[in-house]
């Protein structure tokens, strides 16, 4: 097959730009693949640093409840099985959705800065699921039912002050003549 200068040149820079393509594909995956490890290692201190010791807690809870009966057993099982899905569960489907996002963003740019954005507001969504929550302020329902309560009973002790002190013309006798009542009328 003869070809044209011209096309053994085009096909020449192709192959050029094929290869300086291949070459960066390699750096990328190569990135890729240090990112990979770096996750592995954060989720690696995040299970050391908070799964552990929250399975811990909760098998440290669950123990005492073993020896008292089957259904404290149960219910402790239950609990435990809900910190798993409430706190481990995330923490891997985060660790592995990042690992599964810094791979395609190795096989395709557009697709990193998507993944980027996506990812970053995961990142603060799962920081913000570990963070202290914040102690509810006012009082609490024993404390209003204690100061209602509290105001009934002032309110019975005034009323109570205020009959004892009350002036009452119809509670008071007036004194009548005894001789009065006694003697007969002389005129009927």
């Amino acid at each position: 097959m003869a070809l044209s200068r011209r096309r053994r040149k085009e096909l020449k820079r192709l192959k050029g730009s094929a290869e300086s393509l291949w070459a960066d594909q390699q750096v990328l995956i190569e990135r890729a693949s240090d990112v990979l490890k770096q996750a592995k290692l954060q989720a690696g201190h995040l299970t050391t640093e908070e799964v552990i010791p929250r399975v811990k807690t909760a098998a440290d809870s669950v123990s005492p409840a073993i020896s008292k009966n089957v259904a404290a057993v149960k219910a402790a099982g239950d609990t435990a099985r809900d910190r798993f899905t409430s706190d481990v569960v995330p923490a891997v489907a985060t660790t592995l959705g990042s690992a599964v996002a810094v791979l395609q963003a190795a096989r395709d740019p557009e697709l990193a800065k998507k993944r980027a954005k996506k990812l970053k507001k995961n990142v603060s969504k799962n920081i913000a699921a570990f963070s202290p929550k914040k102690q509810k302020s006012g009082p609490g329902v024993g404390a209003v039912v204690l100061i209602s309560l509290g105001a009934v009973v002032a309110v019975g002790v005034a009323y109570a002050v205020w009959q004892t002190f009350r002036a009452d013309d119809e509670l008071w006798i007036a004194d009548e003549e005894p001789d009065s009542l006694d003697k007969p009328n002389a005129e009927g």
